[in-house]
């Protein structure tokens, strides 16, 4: 009996360890091991859901880096990618929306939770036939320059949002979040000056504007301004001046720092909201002087940053293609003026 004892606790250690062993992901070449599921099912965790030679990889390149060239072309265990619906997966019905190797109610959810999902989950990222063209990761956004389809309105006509939550041009070019923040985070390095973190970290947001109220000391702003009005020179009066001039009529409590509700509140007390820069700006007036607001967080309005640039003089886009990279959508994606940043 005693024996017989200690042979049943030997088996119970035994499968113990197995079972902890099953669970515990092995890191070989890059690869793990599957996983055991409450349900008692292996399969591969969701950071590793491609399925190659007995191991769960990333994806398929990883795979083959990893020495594995599985002529049956593995298995993706964490999307479903069989044609757009989701019968086939495993999700529960209450999140029947399978995306980076997660259930989701559907794909809001999905793309609000940071999963920019390019396998074809329920047509997202079609080009306005349904058919799916892939696109690029982008923070919480799926960036598909083809996805031009309009879904929603925007108010004033300027253009739309796409199913994948990205303005849409009037022209038929769809905006860049990813782009838009290196825009403004070019500003900051290369001038040397603070902009308000929380509009960085918001600054690619698209159609509803962020309830958010940046600062930027005077200080910092003046330097921006001069270098958008750099070699301006208008009756005797150069850029500098005009730059000077302008920040002084932003700070109306003089205390120093700026705000998007003073700057806001200072530019609509001109009919025109121009201030002093109607020399400069004579074509586009408010909008001009709106953007060049925009690009620090002194002003906050149609989402898209990126299409901003176009109401500048030339001279001004100049001197701010020579410190941030931004773009005009023109005809096509491709039609990027300023695309590199110093």
């Amino acid at each position: 009996m005693k024996r017989l004892s200690i042979l049943s606790i030997l088996l119970i250690l035994f499968f113990g360890l197995f079972a902890a062993c099953e669970t515990e992901e092995f890191v070989q070449d890059g690869s793990v091991s599957k996983i055991i599921t409450p349900d008692g099912k292996a399969s591969c965790p969701n950071s590793h859901p491609y399925e190659a030679c007995g191991a769960c990889w990333t994806d398929a390149n990883q795979a083959q880096s990893g020495g594995c060239n599985d002529s049956s072309g593995g298995t993706d265990t964490g999307d479903n990618n069989s044609g757009g619906n989701n019968q086939s997966n495993d999700c529960p019905s209450s999140h029947p929306y399978s995306a980076c190797g997660q259930c989701w109610t559907d794909a809001n959810q999905a793309q609000a939770g940071g999963c920019a999902d390019t396998g074809g989950n329920n047509g997202d990222g079609n080009n306005g036939d349904g058919n799916n063209d892939g696109g690029t990761p982008c923070g919480s956004f799926n960036y598909n320059p083809n996805n031009t389809a309009c879904v929603t309105s925007v108010a004033n006509g300027s253009g739309c949002i796409n199913s994948d939550g990205l303005f849409v041009s009037s022209r038929g070019v769809v905006s860049n979040p990813c782009n838009t923040k290196e825009a403004v985070l070019d500003i900051e390095r290369n001038l040397g000056i603070e902009i308000d973190d929380n509009f960085i970290a918001q600054s690619g947001y698209q159609g509803a504007v962020p309830s958010i109220n940046p600062t930027m000391t005077k200080s910092d702003f003046l330097i921006y301004m001069k270098e958008l009005l750099k070699g301006i020179n208008i009756n005797g009066k150069t850029g500098d001046e005009f730059a000077v001039e302008f920040t002084n009529l932003l700070d109306t409590n003089n205390d120093g720092i700026l705000t998007r509700n003073e700057a806001s509140q200072a530019k609509g007390s001109d009919p025109r909201q121009v201030l002093n820069l109607e020399p400069i700006f004579t074509i586009n007036g408010g909008l001009a002087t709106d953007d060049v607001l925009a690009y620090v967080g002194l002003y906050l309005g149609d989402g898209a940053l990126d299409k901003y640039a176009g109401d500048l003089p030339q001279v001004v886009q100049d001197n701010m293609a020579s410190f941030t990279r931004t773009w005009q959508p023109g005809v096509n994606a491709a039609s990027r003026r300023y695309n590199t940043g110093k």
